[in-house]
């Protein structure tokens, strides 16, 4: 066996070294779920070979990788060109998807197939006049979803020619019969579908590669791809998050505490809207220029407040308990209500709820600590959401309480008992409770 060229030697040897650097970075308190790359796009274009290759690469770099083959090899229903067929296979896809985000020492999900692929089919089964236009529109609704699509970190769409297909399709086959899907004619309409989807809904997606493998060895597209893949945890280790000029901050938000005059809550909200601009984490963290808004919210049910506690260790807040849920704008978030979008996202990726709960019009106050120099470039803005459901107020305290301990645990609490934990309260939490409840007592030691 011929041993790597000098271009693949070179190449292996950065990705690794690159890689090494990744791995020594992902244990870090930022990384909240894995990060999920989704394959998609031609028969034959070399997905299965590729995704073989990049899930070696990865676990022999230490990286704890998943792969979700797709189903639709041992999908109940027959026809592959029916509407059913393409539900049941998407529909495991993501309920793939899901699982994965539930499982806390899982850094890496390949999808061989997800909510692009799904999209492409149902262009697929619209133009070859196998569904409605009203079923295209409900199949891209529920699909398109920014909930789904959200979560997908990037999209690997592998395609080649459809001549080129064919021949991988056959060589070394006893046979030229054509199948239901490899065929000149319906290869063609797949890659309409593919070049269709990424103009459609492409934006949706933080990332889509379209890699044509037409005349490349498998090396050279694992090698593409693994450098993609590489990128993207670049960016999913160190967010782009939003900034605003320190220099603009008004100096009547206190260094440390909680300020509730609207007229400077609503100052500052301005000035991230008008201001703002998205760095990389690392340099928002060391550069004093910079100060960091955070979306968070306290979360209320009838009389009680969601009471957090975080679990994982090297994480800034790691054992003390807290009175907010939220986190950094990232650029994801730059339509809308910038911070209140930035809310919903963190909610549904750290306590996993999204719906059934009502965010307050304005923000409550503005909090702040000056435990450091660091902690001094955060602004939290601090919003309350209150829950409108008896169901999910009692799955989340009972989920917190028996499957979220590894990361992150809670429960529903009285104000009353705030008083016993306030010593072990975050300085936010802590202003965030003298301010909600001026009431009680709060003994500090």
């Amino acid at each position: 066996m011929n041993g790597p060229t000098q271009w693949q030697e070179k190449t292996v040897e950065e990705l690794e070294e690159s890689a090494a650097k990744l791995r020594a970075n992902f244990d870090s308190g930022n990384v909240k779920r894995p990060l999920i790359i989704e394959f998609s796009g031609l028969p034959k274009a070399g997905k299965t070979r590729t995704i073989a290759v990049l899930e070696l690469f990865l676990k022999r770099n230490k990286f704890n990788v998943e792969v979700f083959i797709e189903r639709a090899s041992i999908a109940p229903i027959r026809s592959k060109g029916h509407l059913n067929f393409n539900t049941w296979v998407s529909c495991a896809s993501l309920q793939g998807m899901l699982e994965a985000l539930s499982k806390p020492e899982l850094d890496i999900l390949i999808l061989d197939r997800g909510i692009f692929d799904a999209l492409m089919w149902t262009h697929w089964l619209r133009h070859t006049s196998k569904i409605t236009a009203e079923e295209e529109e409900a199949c891209y609704a529920f699909f398109g979803m920014k909930r789904w699509t959200s979560l997908i970190d990037l999209v690997v769409v592998m395609t080649c020619s459809p001549a080129v297909s064919m021949e991988r399709e056959y060589a070394g086959q006893l046979t030229t019969k054509r199948g239901t899907i490899m065929t000149d004619g319906t290869l063609h309409r797949i890659s309409e579908s593919i070049d269709a989807t990424v103009q459609r809904f492409g934006d949706r997606f933080k990332t889509v590669e379209q890699i044509n493998t037409d005349g490349k060895v498998a090396q050279q597209t694992a090698a593409m791809i693994a450098s993609k893949t590489l990128d993207a945890l670049t960016g999913f280790i160190d967010e782009e998050i939003c900034v605003v000029p320190a220099e603009l901050v008004s100096e009547s938000i206190p260094r440390k505490g909680l300020v509730s005059d609207q007229g400077v809550v609503g100052e500052f909200v301005s000035l991230v809207n008008e201001h703002k601009k998205f760095v990389r984490r690392s340099e928002a963290e060391e550069d004093p220029r910079y100060v960091q808004p955070i979306a968070c919210a306290v979360i209320r049910w009838e009389d009680k407040v969601l009471l957090l506690q975080r679990n994982k260790k090297g994480h800034a807040l790691h054992h003390k308990f807290l009175l907010w849920a939220g986190g950094h704008v990232n650029v994801s978030d730059d339509s809308g209500d910038l911070l209140v979008g930035a809310l919903e996202r963190e909610l549904s990726e750290e306590i996993f709820i999204a719906g059934n709960y009502k965010v307050s019009e304005k923000p409550l106050a503005l909090v702040r600590t000056d435990e450091s120099e660091r902690a001094l470039r955060h602004i939290g803005v601090l919003y309350e959401i209150t829950l409108t459901s008896a169901d999910l107020a009692s799955t989340l305290n009972r989920e917190f309480k028996e499957t979220r301990g590894t990361s992150m645990s809670g429960r529903l609490a009285t104000p009353m008992e705030l008083p016993e934990v306030y010593e072990k309260l975050n300085d936010w939490s802590k202003s965030m409770a003298e301010f909600l409840w001026p009431n009680l007592h709060f003994v500090t030691e």
